[in-house]
C-alpha cells in the first residue's frame, strides 16, 4: 500500500492518505469513504488483512487487536432522532371483539390459571380465546389454524396478540418452549406491516425506504424457520420477506435486498456487516422484533443489539421473546421497550414437571465423561420402550457420541444445526417409531421435539444459555441427569438457583460441589 504523508492537527499527530489506487493494487479504485478510523491522534484507513504495513505499524505503537477492542459497528453512528422528520406509523385499530369485552373477568383468571400464565403491565387487554374475536383476514386465519392444528390460539398467542395489536410493546417470557412461540409475534407484526402506508413501489430495502418489520434471531435455523412461517402468513398479500443469515453468500442477499421487502428477519451479526456496507436502512422500521434475547445475550451479541436498536426510530413497537429472566435480559428490556406488558408462560408448569421427575447430578472429570454416559445407559435402559434424549453442545460430540454409541451397539441417532431438515425428521421419526432408542442433540436442533415417551433426559454437557436447560428438562417423564466437572462452580449456582425457583430438594452432590469450589 502505498501513502501520501501530510500535515496533521497536533504536534505528534500524522496523518497518512492512500494514495489513489486503492488498498490491493493500482486498479482497484480509491477506498470507500468509511474505511477511516481514528486512534487517539493517529489516522490510519485500515489496511487489507495480512498487510504487511498493519503488522509493522500494531506492533511499533501498540495499537490494540481486534480480539482486544471489538470494531463492531464502528463506522455506524445512530442518527440524532429529535432532528429527523419521519412520517408517522399508522397506529392499529384493533377493538374487542363484542364476546371478548363481555366475557367475565373471573373466566379470564380461571383460563390464566389452568395455562399457567402472569401477566404484568398498565391496562392489559382480556385474551382472545377463539381465532374468530381477533378480527384476522380469511387467509391469516387459514394459516394460524393450519400451524395451530386448530381455531384456538395457544396460551402465549391469546396474551400476546390482543396487546401487540394495540401497538403495545411486548416482553413475552415463555418457560415451555411452546409450539406457538413464533405465530405470537409474527401475525401482529405482519398485520402492522400491511396497516403502513406503501414506502415504495416496490418496497426496496436498499433505496431509503427500508423494511417496516425487523425480526432479529440468535442463529440461522431459527431465522430460516421464521422466514418460512413470515412467507405463509403473507400469502398471496404484496408483505414480502427477506432472510439474511451468515453462512449464506452476500451476492445473493443483495439481489435479494435489491427487490425490496417489508419485513427483514436477520441474525444480529450478518445485519450489522450489512447496515456497515450502507446495504440496508433503518429508518422506517416501526416495528422490532427480538426472538430469544436471552440467547443472544449469551452468544455476545449484546452490542450488536444496541447498535441496531439505535439506529432504529425510537418511536418503534418492540417484541422481546425470552426463554428465562435474568439481571442482563432485565437491563435490556428496559433499555429497547417502552411501557411494555409482561407476558409469562409455564411458570407454574414448569415447576411441577420439574419436581414430578428425580434430578440427579453427576460429578466427573471431561476423561471420565463418555464411560459415565455408557455406564448410565447400561443401568437406565433396561427396556425395549426405554427413551432418552442426551444433550450437547457442539456438532462434532453429537457425531462422536453417536458414532460410539453404535460400535457398541446401541440403535442412536443424532440431530444438529449441520443436519438437513430431512435427516432431522428421519431421526425423530426413528426415536418416535422405537427404531432408535437414544436421540443425541444440540439444542438449537431439539427445540422442534414434541414426544411424551422420552423417559431421560441427559445433560451430556451443560448448555452456555441458562435458558436451555429448563427446557431440555421438560422432555423427560422419569429422572434427569446432569454432567457437571469438580470445578464447574458457576453451573452449579446456577443450578442451585433453578432448583429453588421451581422448589426442588438440591441434591448433596451439587451442594457439596458448589461449597467445595467456593472454598478454594
Amino acid at each position: 500500500m502505498a501513502f501520501n504523508f501530510g500535515q496533521a492537527n497536533g504536534p505528534f499527530a500524522v496523518a497518512l492518505r492512500p494514495v489513489v489506487g486503492g488498498v490491493n493494487g493500482p486498479n482497484e479504485g480509491p477506498p470507500p469513504p468509511n474505511m477511516a478510523f481514528t486512534y487517539a491522534s493517529v489516522y490510519l484507513p485500515p489496511p487489507a488483512k495480512g498487510d504487511g504495513f498493519a503488522t509493522y505499524y500494531r506492533r511499533t505503537y501498540r495499537l490494540p487487536t481486534t480480539s482486544q477492542n471489538s470494531q463492531v459497528g464502528r463506522n455506524l453512528r445512530p442518527p440524532n432522532w429529535t432532528m429527523v422528520r419521519l412520517p408517522r406509523s399508522r397506529e392499529s385499530s384493533y377493538s374487542e371483539h363484542f364476546r371478548t369485552a363481555q366475557r367475565p373477568q373471573e373466566e379470564v383468571e380461571a383460563y390464566r390459571r389452568a395455562n399457567g400464565v402472569t401477566v404484568e403491565g398498565r391496562c392489559v387487554p382480556k385474551p382472545i380465546l377463539h381465532l374468530d374475536e381477533s378480527g384476522f383476514s380469511e387467509s391469516l386465519t387459514n394459516v394460524i389454524e393450519a400451524r395451530n392444528s386448530g381455531s384456538s390460539p395457544t396460551a402465549l398467542q391469546a396474551h400476546c396478540w390482543p396487546v401487540a395489536l394495540r401497538g403495545r410493546d411486548v416482553v413475552a417470557v415463555d418457560c415451555t418452549a411452546s409450539k406457538g412461540k413464533l405465530l405470537a409475534y409474527l401475525v401482529p407484526a405482519i398485520v402492522h406491516a400491511q396497516r403502513q402506508p406503501v414506502l415504495q413501489h416496490p418496497p426496496a430495502v436498499m433505496r431509503g425506504g427500508g423494511p417496516i418489520v425487523l425480526v432479529l434471531t440468535a442463529t440461522r435455523e431459527v431465522a430460516q424457520q421464521v422466514d418460512v412461517a413470515a412467507r405463509e402468513l403473507c400469502g398471496t398479500s404484496r408483505t414480502r420477506s427477506i432472510c439474511l443469515v451468515s453462512g449464506d453468500r452476500k451476492e445473493q442477499q443483495l439481489e435479494q435486498l435489491k427487490q425490496g421487502a417489508d419485513m427483514l428477519i436477520a441474525t444480529p451479526g450478518r445485519l450489522v456487516a450489512f447496515m456497515e456496507d450502507c446495504k440496508v436502512n433503518l429508518s422506517h422500521c416501526t416495528c422490532l422484533v427480538i426472538d430469544e434475547a436471552d440467547r443472544m445475550l449469551t452468544m455476545g451479541f449484546c452490542k450488536q443489539l444496541r447498535i441496531i436498536s439505535d439506529n432504529i426510530r425510537p418511536d418503534r413497537q418492540t417484541f422481546v421473546m425470552l426463554q428465562s429472566q435474568t439481571c442482563d435480559t432485565d437491563q435490556l428490556v428496559d433499555e429497547m421497550t417502552t411501557d411494555p406488558v409482561i407476558v409469562t408462560v409455564g411458570a407454574a408448569t414448569q415447576e411441577d414437571q420439574s419436581r414430578g421427575a428425580e434430578h440427579i447430578v453427576l460429578v466427573c472429570k471431561e476423561a471420565e465423561k463418555e464411560d459415565k454416559l455408557f455406564a448410565l445407559l447400561n443401568d437406565t435402559m433396561n427396556d425395549e420402550s426405554d427413551r432418552a434424549i442426551v444433550f450437547v453442545e457442539r456438532k462434532q460430540t453429537v457425531e462422536d457420541l453417536v458414532s460410539s454409541m453404535r460400535r457398541r451397539c446401541w440403535p442412536a441417532v443424532g440431530i444438529h444445526g449441520k443436519k438437513t431438515e430431512h435427516e432431522q425428521k428421519w431421526s425423530l421419526d426413528a426415536l418416535r417409531l422405537g427404531k432408535a432408542s437414544i436421540l443425541v442433540a444440540t439444542d438449537v436442533a431439539a427445540r422442534n421435539i414434541n414426544m411424551d415417551n422420552v423417559r431421560y433426559v441427559i445433560s451430556y454437557d451443560y448448555p452456555s444459555n441458562h435458558g436451555e436447560y429448563p427446557r431440555r428438562l421438560k422432555h423427560a417423564t422419569a429422572r434427569k441427569y446432569t454432567f457437571l466437572e469438580p470445578n464447574d462452580y458457576a453451573h452449579a449456582r446456577e443450578m442451585i438457583r433453578f432448583f429453588r425457583q421451581t422448589k426442588q430438594t438440591i441434591p448433596p452432590q451439587l451442594r457439596n460441589l458448589a461449597i467445595k469450589t467456593s472454598r478454594k
